[in-house]
């Protein structure tokens, strides 16, 4: 693994002269927040009637999170599932749909990687840099394209604002953990800059049921941002996030135990996103993008090269806003051109190939503000695709403030699927062939919720019902009789998930909150003409907060509890054995983080993870992580 040492010694040293501002009880967005993520033009958060969560850089902060993901297990909706160890392969569910069904913005760009079967990798996305996310559950794809079925998570950088501030922290802990980032920016009359750079490494835990290998991982990501307005209508603006990674996995025992065990196999991974872009502020207003991603995934078996996957995506943007009267029409094209490499060693079969696809799109996004308490977004989108039939996609959106303390939203749309390049042509040539004629899966979600403050803002509570129904699903473990091999075919039953989201809040005290959320997903599937329970959806899952401050305002206790219900795999016995679905066990997860004030200048914070030492699993023989504690400081110059 890569030399840590310089890297965060200079940090540490660093740290030790800066003021840091005293936190307070953070609670949940403010209902006057500006979102960008549920339209394509900005609205209130009060008028956006899918399922919505901000979680602000302050939350973020509180838990000492290291990982996006995180703060997403509070998120109702979401499941996360990790395959053991920090840093190894993390996937996102929301409401039951598929992992390559959440559609993730990194300031607009299109995140979610073509080669790996178009799941964004969570495993890389720290908290580096992040202002804030926001989260929209429920289909966007008539906003956003493929991918957005279940929701769209945005994730937002941070940018330059007032005068120079920089803000840096140092942590070391458990597994020989070392973690260290900074941040920062400034702003003059007319133009601001940003950046953040972070990196978090450790040996972290061994992935396997038995042995003693220990399974690392080493994160290092870094961004910048640029923005200048060149006249009182013109602007520009800039920005660009890498990311380079290492993790270290266990391989499978195909022949004893068809589990992992100690091996010499490990990930490494590169990604670029990039943007640039232009506004003209007139009458109407002229909005001119250019958004880039590029990614590499190598697999290395014994410190070699093995294969490898890369791809890159360019999307070509023209938006027009129109204000009709106190309304707003946007009218939006779009052209994406997307390749696809993957390189191995020949066998049985030649894994070498490149593929590629293009899609154009024509997208119409309405908001109608019917009466002040009352909002409605319409969408439609048009996707003209070089590889498949033509796909139209619709949303209607509605809010409405009943009361001052009451508010009732539905959300009903259609979303779409295209099939992944892996799906299509095949990844490994002696076990899985593509199959080149699937369609892409398209599904109809609906919701409804009810929004209730009581006291003012002293609580809250929030409940949605939702249901969606997935059409021409992609079964990718089909049994080809004529070449003995599996490929993928469209099913041709329907999915069905249903489920109810509930969240609540409550200011205790001017220095207490209490908040929680509880998640029923009810996912189910046709497999030979039986209705059976998705595999890793757990039914019931739920998280429980607490955020205290000690009346002198210098000491802050979070503490974090989240449930994962029982939830079914699959597993893959030796040969001849037939695969088996088997029950994981229920899990609490217990974080707790205290921070403290050493003066205004300096916070000190203890972290501690799976605080319970809870020995769990959330995929079938990939142990993960016992109790671990972390040692930090935290500093803000400039604020």
């Amino acid at each position: 693994m890569p030399m840590r040492q310089p890297f965060l010694v200079t940090l540490s040293f660093v740290l030790l002269a800066a003021p840091l501002h005293a936190q307070s009880v953070v609670s949940e967005a403010e209902p006057d927040t500006i979102v960008v993520s549920a339209s394509r033009s900005p609205l209130q958060r009060t008028q956006v009637g899918s399922a919505l969560t901000v979680i602000s850089s302050d939350q973020i902060e509180l838990r000492q999170a290291r990982y996006v993901t995180d703060i997403l297990r509070a998120v109702p909706g979401f499941s996360v599932t990790q395959t053991g160890a920090i840093g190894s392969q993390t996937q996102v569910r929301v409401r039951g749909a598929e992992a390559n069904h959440v559609l993730v913005l990194i300031d607009g760009i299109r995140a979610n990687d073509p080669a790996t079967g178009d799941e964004f990798r969570w495993e890389y996305l720290t908290t580096a840099n992040v202002e804030r996310i926001e989260i929209v559950r429920g289909p966007q794809s008539s906003l956003w394209g493929s991918d957005a079925v279940a929701a769209v998570v945005n994730v937002i950088t941070r940018t330059g604002s007032g005068s120079p501030r920089v803000t840096a922290y140092a942590e070391g802990g458990s597994n020989e953990s070392l973690n260290g980032g900074m941040s920062g920016g400034t702003r003059g009359d007319n133009w601001s800059l940003g950046f953040g750079v972070e990196r978090l490494e450790t040996d972290g835990n061994n992935i396997s049921r038995t042995g003693d290998e220990m399974d690392g991982s080493d994160v290092l990501s870094a961004s910048a941002s640029a923005s200048v307005a060149a006249s009182e209508r013109l602007s520009f603006d800039f920005g660009l996030r890498v990311i380079d990674a290492y993790s270290e996995v266990d391989p499978t025992d195909y022949f004893v135990t068809g589990l992992p065990t100690d091996g010499d196999i490990a990930n490494e991974g590169s990604r670029a996103y990039a943007h640039a872009g232009t506004t003209y502020q007139g009458k109407i207003r002229h909005h001119l993008n250019a958004r880039y991603l590029d990614t590499t995934n190598d697999n290395l078996v014994d410190g070699v090269r093995d294969s490898s996957t890369e791809a890159d995506r360019l999307t070509l943007s023209y938006q027009a806003d129109i204000p009709i009267r106190d309304h707003l029409l946007s009218m939006a094209i779009e052209h994406e051109d997307t390749n696809f490499r993957q390189r191995g060693v020949i066998g049985f079969g030649d894994p070498n190939q490149d593929q590629g696809m293009s899609v154009s799109s024509f997208i119409a996004d309405y908001q109608f503000h019917a009466r002040e308490n009352l909002t409605w977004l319409l969408s439609a989108r048009y996707d003209d695709s070089s590889d498949f039939d033509n796909v139209v996609t619709g949303r209607v959106s509605v809010a409405w403030q009943l009361t001052d303390a009451t508010r009732l939203r539905t959300n009903v749309g259609t979303g779409q699927k295209a099939p992944t390049f892996i799906e299509r042509f095949g990844y490994f040539p002696s076990q899985f062939v593509g199959n080149p004629d699937l369609k892409p899966e398209s599904s109809t979600s609906f919701d409804i919720g009810i929004d209730h403050q009581f006291g003012g803002d002293m609580a809250s509570v929030g409940l949605t019902l939702f249901r969606q129904d997935l059409k021409d699903e992609i079964n990718g473990f089909v049994f080809d009789p004529v070449t003995f091999l599996t490929t993928a075919e469209n099913r041709t039953d329907t999915s069905d998930r249903k489920g109810v989201e509930i969240e609540a809040l409550v200011k205790v005290s001017d220095t207490l909150e209490l908040s929680g959320s509880y998640t029923y997903t009810d996912s189910n599937e046709i497999n030979s003409g039986v209705w059976t329970r998705e595999l890793r959806r757990p039914r019931n899952a739920g998280h429980i907060s607490a955020i205290y401050q000690i009346p002198d305002r210098r000491t802050t206790f979070a503490l974090a509890a989240d449930y994962g219900g029982t939830r079914s795999d699959v597993y893959f016995p030796p040969y001849p054995d037939p695969s088996e679905i088997v029950s994981l066990d229920s899990f609490w997860l217990v974080d707790l983080t205290a921070t403290h004030n050493l003066t205004d200048t300096v916070d000190v914070f203890i972290r501690l993870n799976n605080l319970l030492d809870e020995d769990y699993e959330q995929v079938y023989g990939f142990a993960t992580p016992g109790r671990t504690g972390y040692v930090g400081i935290r500093a803000d110059f400039g604020r």
